[in-house]
């Protein structure tokens, strides 16, 4: 039987459900350690890419599906010879567009698209690169939580495209996502295979691990390096309408899944049930990938 305050609360849920996904990410970024973990890796990754070329070059960094970019400053100071954020939401690229001008940055620039559509294969690729990205290739590109707006059978022809018509020769690319294997109740895995199983029959194959193994498979990689990863995050904010929209992210919602008005107010009604109440944080097992091009 639900009390007044449970009504209140599912109406604060269902009100939050539409947020645009930029605004959901930049509450997961502030509230959780997972922006911190993910550019731990990322820093191995680009320590190691230093360690690979010569000392005095400048590097520069693609970031696909960027967002408004939590990883920016950490970016836009590594990649001295150029840093290309690419999104599709216009919103998050407008955040990024004020920053630079206030702050008057010149090595950064933005570049809109969809890049399911514009590295589906090498020859969208190198239409892309030299419409939209300046036309040179770059020595890191950044595919961070975006795979999951990709359908998985498509990725070793996008991450293939990308690895020969993107990336300069002894590159490197780093991918992170919430790893598709994780079962313990309570983590981001369990509570999003919970219901896209029970509304729609299909939890998720994302599987960036499964990734590794198909790419070690395909002719583009034969000579590169390819390395995985694993690690844990913490989500928690006192606040239930930023809970409830780093939730709906995760179930991704609106730009994943259409959910009914019914099955919105179902997953609200389980997490302040199951979360919410016993102020459970919510924990994510992410993998990362990184692979490093042949020299």
């Amino acid at each position: 039987m639900l009390n007044t305050t449970d009504n209140m609360l599912i109406e604060r849920g269902l009100q939050v459900a539409e947020s645009r996904i930029f605004r959901q990410n930049k509450i997961w970024a502030r509230h959780a350690d997972e922006k911190p973990d993910v550019a731990a890796s990322l820093m191995r990754t680009i320590r190691e890419l230093h360690r690979r070329l010569p000392p005095d070059r400048d590097l520069s960094a693609l970031s696909i599906g960027s967002g408004d970019e939590p990883q920016f400053r950490l970016l836009e100071a590594t990649f001295q010879n150029g840093l290309c954020l690419y999104d599709l939401d216009a919103a998050a690229l407008a955040v990024v567009r004020e920053r630079i001008e206030r702050q008057m940055i010149e090595r950064v620039t933005l570049a809109q698209g969809d890049f399911n559509n514009d590295f589906r294969d090498a020859d969208a690729a190198e239409l892309a690169l030299a419409a939209k990205l300046g036309g040179r290739r770059f020595d890191l590109l950044t595919l961070h939580h975006c795979l999951y707006y990709s359908d998985a059978s498509n990725w070793p022809g996008l991450i293939s495209a990308l690895y020969e018509s993107v990336l300069a020769p002894s590159g490197a690319m780093h991918m992170a996502m919430m790893s598709a294997r994780e079962d313990r109740e309570g983590t981001t895995t369990w509570l999003y295979n919970h219901f896209t199983e029970k509304f729609f029959g299909s939890g998720t194959n994302q599987d960036l691990l499964l990734l590794e193994d198909d790419l070690a498979a395909h002719p583009s990689f034969k000579n590169a390096q390819i390395l995985s990863e694993s690690s844990e995050v913490r989500f928690w904010v006192d606040n239930f309408e930023r809970y409830m929209a780093v939730v709906w992210m995760i179930m991704l919602y609106p730009d994943g899944h259409r959910y009914t008005v019914d099955q919105r107010v179902e997953i609200i009604e389980f997490v302040i049930q199951r979360f919410w109440r016993p102020r459970r944080p919510l924990v994510q097992v992410q993998d990362y990938l990184t692979v490093f091009k042949a020299t």
